[in-house]
């Protein structure tokens, strides 16, 4: 019988208030400890609220990454911050990693962007780039090749992971790969990936989960499904359903609630999608997520989401 579970998968919508407090920090009107404090309060009702809808893991907001790739690409050596591009095929922008030498992990990465101790214990998600969709959104201006940098990266984050391993119970370790959906790659490409990968997460415990989102997931299959990962998640607004059950996933996350939508879904429509899914395949488990981070919606739509994926497991779970 397949475990139906609701879990993000990315960063978290900002208040109003949140936002215009980043403003007045960065114009030197507000002090970094207020600022830390708004933060806290917000991630907590966050975390809040994701406890109360029973998701197996708990994304604590992300509400200080300002884009995906900028805390890791302000946190290497080898790596500059220069320029913005689009995020995607977003009204939405990163700055740019620019990459001038060979990669390596100075300090602590992430410290000062993830709140675990918010969590319960073996509840905490963290997410991260994939190595191919950092290098490939970088500008290369390093001597080295791409696969080079792949392992470069893979090998400097598997260091924090490790770190980071040590200090904090985690849950899940989600890989996001925008970048290997977005358009088709070689196969020869998508088994370099799948190195990195493994050297990203060598030694690490807690559940491994790709999910890629922005581009059809087909595009990386079968390749994607050798990788040394746990869970394997689609982006459904991109990704036909039906073909997808073609593949035998023992656990898959469905991004079947729109990220990108303000309008909320009907639950019996989605549920529905879901039963002829199972209908086919009864994978071990089953994530119901949202199809990419809800930080591109207003907060209140963002927390309906929420809601509407803990209806759908209820409505799905309970008869899987």
């Amino acid at each position: 019988m397949t475990e139906v579970y609701g879990i993000l998968v990315g960063a978290y919508s900002r208040s109003e208030y949140l936002i215009k407090s980043f403003r007045e920090y960065f114009k030197g009107k507000l002090k970094e400890e207020e600022l830390k404090k708004r933060i806290l309060e917000e991630a907590k009702n966050i975390i809040q609220l994701q406890s109360e809808a029973g998701f197996r893991y708990i994304v604590d907001g992300m509400l200080e990454w300002h884009d995906l790739l900028r805390p890791i690409a302000g946190n290497l050596l080898g790596v500059e911050i220069d320029g913005l591009a689009r995020w995607f095929d977003n009204n939405a922008f990163y700055k740019k990693p620019i990459i001038t030498g060979e990669i390596h992990k100075k300090n602590s990465i992430l410290s000062g962007y993830i709140y675990p101790d918010l969590v319960d214990p073996g509840k905490w998600k963290l997410i991260l780039p994939e190595p191919y969709t950092f290098i490939s959104l970088s500008e290369n201006k390093s001597k080295f090749k791409q696969d080079e940098l792949l392992f470069q990266y893979a090998e400097a984050l598997n260091q924090e992971l490790l770190e980071l391993q040590a200090k904090y119970d985690i849950g899940q370790i989600q890989l996001s790969g925008p970048s290997l959906v977005w358009r088709k790659h070689e196969r020869d490409t998508l088994e370099s990936v799948g190195d990195a990968i493994m050297e990203m997460l060598k030694g690490v415990s807690a559940e491994k989960m790709i999910y890629l989102y922005f581009g059809n997931g087909l595009n990386a299959l079968p390749a994607v499904l050798d990788y040394e990962v746990d869970v394997v998640g689609f982006d459904l607004t991109y990704t036909n359903l039906n073909l997808l059950a073609e593949y035998d996933i023992e656990k898959i996350a469905l991004g079947i609630v729109d990220g990108r939508n303000s309008l909320i879904e009907d639950v019996e429509i989605l549920a529905k999608k879901i039963d002829k899914y199972l209908d086919k395949r009864e994978p071990e488990t089953l994530y119901v997520t949202p199809s990419c981070e809800l930080e591109f919606l207003p907060v209140n739509i963002a927390n309906e989401k929420i809601k509407l994926i803990e209806k759908i497991v209820a409505r799905v779970g309970g008869e899987s």
